[in-house]
């Protein structure tokens, strides 16, 4: 009896050594199993070759990256200080950090490479982190200034490319609002800033009259949002409800995200004279569950991405929320990133 006993203790002991083996294995595994082909479609140019008249900015379709600089994040990546359980990370990153990497990780490729992708509004997080401003989402992933350069560099080689600069975050709020505005100004590729790129006057032009050609006068033109108050000769417009309709689902699998897209279709049908002048955001990413199979951002958005695209009511959706946001925007699965632009750059080819 003893000795079965022994048996079975050792046993249970064995199994729970390769359990624990197993479990922290995973937590430390930040490979992503997802699909990027290395011979994606270059969508420089989708603007300017599809959009024939002069549509208002916000009926423009647009192909929306959500946490758009989040690719950097690996399970070795600083936590953002004002995450809330910040200070357990230290004692759990060296075991799960691949699983929180694998959960914040929203994009595979840089600014440019999305721009080129196709990508032309971009949810932006900004932390004052470590002595400068970082991109962010719970986990530090690069320095602000790299992004920045990336929408630079985008816009001086594409004229007639429009980015729309969502600030949706940026921390702290109090008191470091003008100096991130004007680290934005010392940023500079090949001797310009974002702000050249603003082509006209936020102050004098309501956001539900700007037009792509005002946006663009002729060269690359960016859109930026700030959740800060409008000031004088400032170069942005207020993130606030006149200016931003975008409703999140919360929700971990394609279906459910469908259904929240269907419920906000139907809700702006009814209600669109209410937000026809501000920018409307379809947002179609997932937020990650529990399972341990599919605990990552980037293969949901593989699994979740072409159900949207595909949907019949896409067009229709494109009609209320012409921006279409998801994570893993260059995502190739079942030609994910060809298919949504295709359907983008026909609706933007329709308007007047």
């Amino acid at each position: 009896m003893k000795k079965a006993l022994r048996i079975i203790l050792c046993i249970g002991l064995v199994g729970a050594v390769i359990a624990a083996s197993l479990l922290i294995s995973y937590g430390r595994d930040e490979n992503h199993r997802y699909e990027i082909s290395d011979n994606a479609d270059d969508y420089s140019r989708i603007m300017s070759e599809n959009i024939q008249g002069n549509p208002r900015v916000v009926d423009i379709a647009m192909l929306g990256s959500h946490d758009a600089f989040s690719d950097k994040i690996t399970r070795k990546s600083a936590v953002d200080p004002n995450n809330s359980i910040a200070k357990l990370m230290p004692v759990i990153m060296p075991f799960w950090g691949g699983v929180f990497a694998r959960k914040n990780k929203a994009q595979h490729s840089d600014g440019y490479e999305q721009a080129v992708r196709g990508a032309r509004y971009f949810d932006v997080r900004v932390v004052w982190q470590g002595g400068q401003w970082q991109n962010f989402h719970s986990f530090i992933s690069e320095p602000y200034e790299n992004n920045l350069r990336h929408m630079i560099r985008f816009l001086s080689e594409n004229p007639g490319e429009l980015i729309i600069f969502d600030i949706q975050h940026h921390f702290p709020m109090e008191n470091t609002s003008a100096m991130m505005l004007e680290f934005m100004g010392e940023i500079t590729y090949e001797g310009k800033s974002i702000w050249d790129f603003v082509r006209f006057d936020p102050t004098q032009i309501p956001l539900g009259e700007l037009t792509y050609e005002q946006a663009t006068n002729g060269g690359g033109g960016i859109v930026v949002l700030v959740k800060i108050p409008q000031s004088e000769g400032c170069k942005y417009y207020q993130y606030n409800s006149e200016t931003m309709r975008s409703n999140w689902h919360n929700k971990s699998t394609g279906r459910e995200i469908i259904q929240g897209i269907e419920a906000e279709y139907a809700y702006l049908r009814e209600n669109f004279e209410t937000h026809k002048d501000a920018f409307r955001v379809n947002q179609a990413q997932t937020t990650p569950g529990m399972s341990l199979e599919y605990w990552s951002l980037l293969h949901d958005a593989d699994r979740s991405n072409v159900m949207m695209v595909t949907h019949p009511d896409f067009s229709a959706w494109l009609e209320v929320m012409p921006i279409f946001m998801v994570n893993n925007i260059d995502s190739s699965a079942e030609s994910f990133n060809a298919a949504a632009m295709e359907a983008i750059n026909k609706f933007n080819r329709g308007l007047n």
